[in-house]
């Protein structure tokens, strides 16, 4: 009897909760900038033991409050 091969294409699950290292690399913004946002009370973050787990919307958050807004073209006149 032939053996039947399963494979699983599931995306891989990442944690709710990230370190500073995890979120650095899913986000783009360097490790230090996301501690010196935290220090600064920039961004939110829960302490476990010595580590300091971030949220995907507390990245959200502050990226709504620290983004510049895009200017409109100025009208052309004839």
């Amino acid at each position: 009897m032939a053996k039947k091969e399963t494979t699983n294409h599931a995306a891989p699950v990442l944690p709710m909760l990230k370190t500073v290292e995890q979120m650095s690399k899913v986000s783009g913004i360097g490790e230090n900038k996301l501690r010196e946002l935290m220090d600064n009370g920039e961004l939110e973050y829960v302490q476990n033991g010595n580590r300091r787990l971030i949220a995907d919307t507390a990245i959200w958050d502050w990226y709504e409050r620290a983004k510049t807004a895009v200017k409109p073209p100025a009208e052309q006149g004839g």
